[in-house]
């Protein structure tokens, strides 16, 4: 075989390897859906989220109920709306003094027989900033909150709570 004919043969076989690579990724199906009649919207707002009771967000904090005892879902449901206002109110107060607001918190406390929070701990993320923060703008909050004292016959040494809460630039948006 001549030079020039060894090259047509070869360039024809490497059309035909690509005409085949190519028939076997050819491209002639889409996606389809079938019609649905599925809604798809915003869940109740006492639904659970994510393993929460309840979860108050705002645009710079967000604290999430994990358990409360001894108390009715709906007090609780409000006591985690107000401190998650004094939590956004507090962090942007600090970002406004030019503080660093980025941090993670829990906070597990009792309620005594009064309704007054006693007995509050508090975990926070090691981040720089985020202790003080954490105790001012969640910690110092929730030792405010006031629930309805405990009535005659329940336990009062059962009622607590415990919330997780999330602010600054981490907050999920």
């Amino acid at each position: 075989m001549t030079s020039g004919l060894r090259a047509r043969v070869g360039a024809v076989r490497l059309v035909g390897a690509i005409g085949l690579a190519g028939a076997g990724c050819s491209g002639g199906g889409r996606d389809t859906v079938a019609p649905s009649t599925d809604v798809v919207g915003n869940r109740a707002p006492d639904a659970p989220t994510a393993g929460y009771d309840y979860v108050a967000r705002r645009p710079d904090a967000i604290v999430a109920l994990a358990e409360a005892r001894g108390v009715d879902a709906a007090v609780a449901r409000a006591a985690v709306d107000r401190l998650a206002d004094a939590v956004e109110q507090c962090v942007t107060d600090a970002r406004r003094r030019g503080s660093s607001v980025d941090g993670a918190a829990r906070v597990v406390a009792q309620i005594d027989a009064g309704g007054a929070v006693a007995n509050a701990t508090i975990r926070v993320d090691p981040r720089a900033g985020a202790a003080a923060t954490g105790v001012l703008c969640l910690l110092a909050p929730a030792r405010l909150l006031v629930f309805p004292a405990a009535s005659a016959g329940s336990a009062a040494a059962d009622r607590g709570f415990a919330l997780e809460a999330i602010w600054g630039a981490s907050t999920p948006r």
